[in-house]
């Protein structure tokens, strides 16, 4: 699945009848990843460079990205030089897998400034480094000291020197090869995965025919197999796979954009993950500990009786004993321990005392149980929506945990004015229904979003989406299309017969004191659903 210097060829033909490229702004989204919001071929569009060891690549790209919560230093030098510059000109040494993009901006002082930004593809080595006019490095998103590679330093102040040049010929402008001799030793951007297709094509073509029909391609054929994919600018036809044709950017975002979306999520959700299990197993512990002290406690009626018999001793003022026997209530005798430091009768107090401080526990141990329970609770709702969170989905259950306190913000933050919702929508029959995945998303939801004649549903007794219909009145199919999909982005997803509560949402309340997300309802009904959805892809993000 590797990125080839034809296939990058191919994206920057496709860049650079776009050039000249406006830089808007520049994002950090993930640990690997840098985006350019770009002005291009008369149209606002993003151009994404990823130095991820396996999805490295360049592409223009229309989907939506996140911000980074902390930029490194070498995004916000990016920004300083780059921001606002224009992209005049992008080379490719031969087919080598890495670009020059020639950039034109102007500095503090409005004086025209030179770069070149060098986008290295190159498996784990894949770099970005910024170098300026005297060819000395600015700084890199991949910093190499010289005590690591003293024959290619990348560091700020050196030198910038090329990959070496590996010599091989233009498959291009070559009539033959030698068989003797693997095509990717010969020529320049090809990988194993090509020569195993130009191979299988030549026992119906030549070798330069092959060529051609790679030349003239605009196009990336993308086929899977089961987790695998395997792309190129022609069809893999000794997959045996069947194949779709993309546009070369559009192909890019078919491969990459949900499992580079896993990487963030991943880098944003791991420790959170990491935070809930912990907190989930502490609240567990602590639950059995609560519950062990609530039976004691509840079973302290047998330390009054043994004051009570202490009381009934013949030798009550009586010092020194470990021990007494004493016949009970029911003509049996009873060994009672004492404290020899003490007098039966002082004894007999502090059973008394035992007996009091374990009747009165017993109101503390229970609101301690309900507040434990509903941490428990939060904490399981988390890990249920860190399940099916995307990147967005993820940030937003950490500004919630950062909001309640579980997380400390150390990023100094400014608020900015959004006009997104950061809910999901799907049409059913003219109806749109509206529903959130975590607890922030189900509050804007409830209480911002959705007006008071809307139709509001949840799984009753799971955590899980808090959902909207567009209308109060509905018809049957309507309503259980809409309780299906409660159902489904809910704990109760695998679960058969899943009761769905659904009321108008002027019915719908918050508790006050409670957890984002936590309502109380009235005037509801319940319905029974078997969840079953398989159009995901028929949802969007508004």
């Amino acid at each position: 699945m590797a990125l080839d210097g034809i296939i990058l060829n191919k994206e920057k033909e496709d860049l650079v009848k776009k050039l000249p490229i406006r830089i808007n702004r520049i994002t950090q989204v993930s640990a690997n990843e840098i985006v350019f919001n770009v002005h291009a071929d008369r149209k606002r569009t993003n151009l994404i460079i990823s130095c991820h060891s396996i999805y490295n690549r360049i592409h223009l790209t229309d989907k939506d990205y996140t911000g980074y919560d902390n930029p490194s230093g070498f995004i916000m030098l990016l920004r300083k030089c780059l921001q606002n510059g224009i992209i005049e000109r992008i080379d490719q040494n031969a087919y080598d897998r890495y670009l020059i993009l020639y950039i034109r901006s102007l500095n503090d002082l409005y004086d025209e400034m030179h770069y070149r930004l060098h986008v290295e593809l190159m498996g784990k080595y894949a770099n970005i480094i910024l170098v300026n006019d005297d060819n000395k490095i600015m700084d890199a998103f991949k910093r190499i000291p010289p005590f690591e590679n003293n024959k290619r330093t990348i560091w700020p102040g050196f030198t910038f020197t090329l990959p070496d040049d590996q010599k091989k010929k233009d498959p291009f402008k070559a009539a033959a090869y030698k068989e003797e001799c693997s095509l990717v030793s010969q020529f320049q951007g090809f990988s194993p995965l090509l020569e195993k297709e130009v191979h299988y094509r030549l026992m119906q073509a030549d070798f330069s025919t092959i060529m051609k029909k790679i030349a003239f391609s605009d196009r990336l054929y993308i086929a899977k197999d089961h987790d695998t994919i395997y792309y190129h600018v022609i069809p893999l036809e000794h997959t045996g796979l069947k194949y779709t044709a993309y546009e070369i950017n559009e192909g890019f975002d078919q491969i990459y954009y949900a499992l580079e979306e896993k990487e963030r999520i991943k880098h944003v959700s791991d420790d959170l993950y990491k935070l809930v299990k912990r907190q989930l197993k502490h609240f567990h512990n602590k639950l059995n500990k609560l519950y062990e002290s609530l039976n004691e406690a509840q079973n302290c009626n047998d330390l009054k009786e043994i004051g009570d018999l202490l009381y009934m001793a013949n030798d009550i003022n009586l010092k020194g004993q470990k021990n007494i026997e004493i016949e009970d209530y029911t003509g049996h005798k009873r060994m009672i321990p004492l404290d020899p430091r003490f007098t039966v009768k002082e004894n007999a107090n502090r059973y008394y005392q035992a007996y009091r401080k374990k009747k009165k526990s017993q109101k503390y141990l229970l609101e301690q149980i309900e507040i434990t329970e509903k941490e428990s609770d939060y904490f399981q709702s988390i890990d249920e929506q860190l399940s099916i969170a995307n990147y967005g989905d993820a940030l937003m259950i950490k500004e919630d945990m950062i909001k309640n306190g579980y997380i400390k913000d150390n990023a100094k933050r400014k608020k900015k004015k959004n006009d997104k919702w950061h809910l999901y929508q799907i049409k059913y029959q003219g109806y749109t229904i509206t529903f959130g995945k975590n607890n922030l998303q189900n509050e804007i939801l409830t209480f911002s979003y959705a007006k008071k004649h809307y139709l509001w549903f949840h799984a009753q007794k799971y955590h899980g989406a808090h959902l909207c219909i567009d209308s109060e009145e509905v018809s049957e199919d309507v309503l259980r299309y809409a309780a299906n999909l409660a159902a489904y982005f809910s704990k109760g997803r695998y679960s058969s017969s899943v009761p769905v509560d659904y009321c108008l949402i002027k019915d719908v309340h918050k508790i006050k004191g409670s957890k984002t997300g936590l309502v109380a309802i009235k005037n509801y009904k319940t319905i029974f659903i078997d969840p079953n959805f398989e159009d995901e892809s028929a949802i969007t993000a508004i």
